[in-house]
């Protein structure tokens, strides 16, 4: 009996029967079912995001077949493979607001043959290279799909490439392992018309990923990450390496995360040997050995005592050895170099990390990002150089008269600075391998480095109590006095200058960076200056420096093009930054262009996490730039939405009515946030807004979790309560009376500038009448009449506020305008549930700012943490 199966192009085609290998792990053929994305896939997930397609995060393979090739029953092992691994028919949606694997059904496998036979050398030929290169940086669509891309290049009739390039969000480097066995076996089988031999697979990896989820709820998780927070500590940051310089206009910025390479050099027989001589006198295995020469290279290269690197790990056990999939996890090594440290020392601190880290591997990376303890203590997870070494998972297979031995591929692109890996073959020993950037580095300068890691390891090997700075022979890349490490972070890193001068010693810098901020007076210019030094980690910038010239990835440049996105409801592109690539020219284009590019009022700040979606409500201006500095603090795994006033939707006409603006925003959430509870938080006039739609949510069956407002004022919206109280006479702060507008134009001296006053104050006074009047008639108003402050102003002024059974949590500014304000501003007799006061530095617009903004942000990280169940 055949099964009938359909194939990824809509070609039917007819399979063998399934084994029992296949049975066992196989869902139905016609199922298609969404489950949840792991930590580990939403980081590669966000990666994709900044940039689509970014060839960087490929996993390329060539296989080279030596022998008689049976095309067609490659292809159908290639086949069974998909349908024995889910992970190779999955591709990624957001679900409900969440990052989900869409489980597909299996499907024939194309295997596209390109014949070079008519080529000189073929295997080596010019066309042959290109092929390669080509398919290393297949483009993938993670909502598409494939995330396997086959192509067969046919150089004799027994002389084949097959180049095999996956997506890292489905695969590992062990999953490439398991790939080529399974492969050969199914292939055998189907050569030998027989059953594949393969172990059973107990679970599937969407069976890992929903494990995980629960996982990171136990005492184990939490244990785990308390191991972290004690072996890392607070207070680090990111190695800086020297970059080459690169001449002018020879730097192609437009694909630098595209653009890799890679050097590699063999350790001898001889200096392997005794490294494993070395080893078992010093009871440590030789990864550690050659991790501690790798922080040694960095200590003496780059000078600095705080060395901070990632490391992947397996991150595998008996249930998930087999299976394909993202199971790797990522690891963080900080150890602090001692003036005159020894090797010895510093083996016995690696080791000791080592062994730590091995029990407890399974907390995903992203836990400590998002914990905060780090993020709220001056810590840096921005890691740009990893460590790894490998025992070699490639190993040749040799199947019915045919030969296929895996061969080194080429580099996609780089993610990292640095990716230092060590593949350690049976046929040849260990092996450097220096993954990067050659927009940052040449070639011959990370010969060198490899070769400095040889010398160091030579030196090691012959005396272990060696201290690190007389390790191998001095040279300019390893120095025998080291200078200090902040004096030399802004000359040996290869940065564009401070307007081509050279300030001595960070205070004179940072007193230089306070004299710019102080020079700009454009909002937009100043909080763009504070989100380009945050997210490239670049604080020697002014609203004239060219980004490009800074010597920041692609990726850095990516990730602020999104945030920017983001914040602005832009469709901003890099190709947008090329032509401007100035916070001057970035400030022009959002001035010009913000309103007319919003076309939706729920703007994602930061779309990506596992939590809940925190929605914050516009004040009355209508915009959510100021909810920024918001969501850099709140933690990394803490979606927020901005909502922006309804009025500024492209040429839709303006709702009039708050209630009306309520049920619009909430239509919109729920295409996030299918479900609650839902956590809102309203700014200002924001405050009343959340008040409405909490009402609605409640009314509709729904659960509502944090109801928040930041110093927004009960008697501000509230009828029958008396207003604030000014600050001058009554009489002044009246609009409408002669007096009042009088004295309003005290200070504007000649008859010139009266005037000018004047008609301003006169067109302010005909919208707010166009607005009042019509929102007496109609429940909106045309898109050429709409000013969203007046509309807003109008709206509340109609509201009917209502009790609700909720608790407020209020975040209320410590300034106030007078001092009749309660301490709940208000609001008690409103909330049933009571009113929480959380006191924030500042007054009402200084809350959104330094030093209010951190507090704000740390008080609400801490409310929600009560409500801080993963959402499913």
């Amino acid at each position: 009996m055949k099964q009938h199966l359909q194939s990824a192009t809509g070609v039917a085609t007819n399979m063998p029967d399934e084994t029992s290998v296949l049975n066992s792990t196989a869902s139905s053929a016609d199922e298609v079912y969404a489950m949840p994305a792991t930590q580990g896939q939403i980081r590669f997930w966000s990666l994709d995001q900044m940039h689509p397609g970014n060839p960087a995060l490929n996993m390329p393979l060539m296989w080279q077949c030596l022998g008689e090739l049976n095309v067609d029953l490659l292809a159908m092992a290639f086949t069974l493979a998909v349908r024995r691994h889910e992970m190779l028919r999955t591709t990624f949606a957001m679900v409900d607001g969440k990052l989900s694997q869409i489980i597909g059904v299996p499907y024939s496998v194309a295997l596209p043959v390109k014949d070079l036979q008519h080529l000189p050398d073929a295997a080596n030929s010019p066309e042959a290279g290109r092929l390669i290169r080509e398919h290393a940086a297949y483009r993938m669509n993670l909502f598409n799909g494939p995330l396997l891309a086959l192509k067969l290049l046919k150089f004799a009739p027994k002389h084949h490439l097959l180049l095999v390039t996956m997506h890292h969000i489905i695969c590992d480097g062990i999953s490439l392992g398991i790939l080529l066995r399974d492969i050969a076996v199914f292939y055998e089988a189907l050569m030998k018309d027989k059953e594949p031999v393969l172990p059973e697979l107990p679970i599937q990896f969407a069976d890992f990923a929903v494990w995980q989820e629960e996982w990171r709820k136990t005492e184990a998780a939490e244990t785990s990450l308390n191991f972290w927070r004690k072996t890392l500590g607070t207070n680090f940051g990111r190695i800086e390496l020297p970059h080459d310089a690169t001449p002018e206009g020879m730097r192609d910025v437009r694909t630098d995360s595209e653009s890799g390479d890679i050097e590699t050099l063999l350790i001898s027989p001889e200096l392997t040997a005794l490294a494993h001589e070395f080893c078992k006198n010093q009871n440590v295995t030789l990864n550690i050995l050659l991790f501690s020469i790798f922080c040694a290279l960095l200590h003496r290269v780059t000078g600095q005592r705080d060395i901070v690197i990632g490391s992947p790990c397996a991150n595998r056990n008996d249930d998930t050895e087999e299976l394909i999939g993202l199971f790797m996890n990522i690891q963080v090594l900080r150890v602090g170099i001692e003036p005159r440290e020894t090797f010895r020392s510093l083996l016995t601190k690696v080791q000791d990390w080592t062994l730590g880290a091995y029990e407890n591997q399974e907390l995903p990376f992203e836990e400590l990002i998002y914990d905060s303890h780090f993020s709220h203590n001056n810590t840096s997870f921005e890691i740009p150089i990893f460590f790894l070494y490998q025992k070699s998972f490639m190993v040749t297979q040799r199947v019915a008269g045919l030969e296929i031995t895996p061969l080194r591929s080429m580099s996609p692109g780089a993610v990292f600075e640095w990716m230092f890996a060590i593949v350690d073959r049976p046929e040849e020993g260990p092996r450097l391998q220096l993954e990067y950037n050659p927009n940052y580095f040449r070639p011959g300068t990370i010969q060198r480095y490899l070769k400095s890691f040889v010398a160091l390891l030579e030196s090691v090997v012959q005396e272990s109590s060696i201290e690190l700075e007389k390790m191998a022979p001095a040279d300019d890349f390893l120095p025998a006095k080291l200078p200090d490490a902040q004096s030399q972070s802004f000359s040996r890193r290869i940065m564009r200058p401070l307007q081509e001068k050279q300030f001595d010693g960070g205070a004179a810098i940072m007193e230089k960076l306070d004299e710019q901020v102080a020079t700009i007076s454009d909002p937009i210019e100043i909080q763009l200056l504070e989100l380009w030094r945050s997210m490239l980690g670049v604080e020697e910038i002014t609203p004239d420096t060219n980004v490009f010239s800074l010597g920041v990835s692609s990726l850095s440049i990516l990730r602020l093009v999104t945030r920017m996105n983001s914040l602005y409801s832009m469709g901003f592109g890099l190709a947008s930054l090329i032509s401007a690539p100035t916070i001057k020219m970035v400030a022009d284009l959002v001035r010009r262009r913000y309103a007319p590019n919003t076309v939706t009022s729920l703007v994602p700040i930061q779309p990506v996490g596992t939590k809940l979606p925190l929605f914050i409500v516009h004040g009355a201006g209508g915009n959510v730039v100021n909810f920024y500095g918001i969501s850099t603090r709140i933690g990394a795994d803490q979606p927020v939405y901005g909502v922006q006033a309804q009025a500024l939707e492209l040429n839709q006409p303006a709702l009039l009515h708050l209630e009306d603006m309520a049920a619009h925003y909430l239509k919109e959430i729920r295409r996030v946030q299918a479900k609650g509870p839902y956590h809102l938080l309203g700014y200002s006039f924001g405050g009343v807004m959340v008040l409405e739609m909490a009402h609605q949510l409640l009314a509709a069956g729904e659960s509502v979790g944090l109801l928040g407002m930041l110093d927004s004022r009960a008697r501000d919206y509230i009828q029958g309560l008396p207003p604030a109280e000014p600050s001058s006479s009554s009489e002044e702060s009246q609009p409408g009376r002669v007096s009042g507008f009088l004295r309003t134009y005290k200070g504007h001296g000649s008859a010139k500038q009266w005037w000018d006053f004047f008609l301003k104050d006169l067109e302010e006074r005909r919208i707010r009448y166009t607005t009042t009047i019509a929102a007496r008639m109609f429940s909106t108003l045309p898109a050429f009449l709409k000013n969203t402050h007046e509309i807003n102003a109008v709206a509340a002024r109609n509201y009917r506020v209502k009790p609700v059974s909720h608790k407020l949590t209020l975040f209320r500014a410590a300034k106030q305008a007078d001092s009749s304000i309660p301490s709940d501003n208000g609001w008690s007799t409103i909330f049933k549930g009571g009113v929480e006061v959380h006191e924030v530095p500042g007054d009402h617009w200084q809350v959104l700012s330094v030093p209010g903004i951190d507090v704000l942000a740390k008080s609400i990280h801490g409310c929600l943490a009560r409500f801080d169940e993963p959402a499913r």
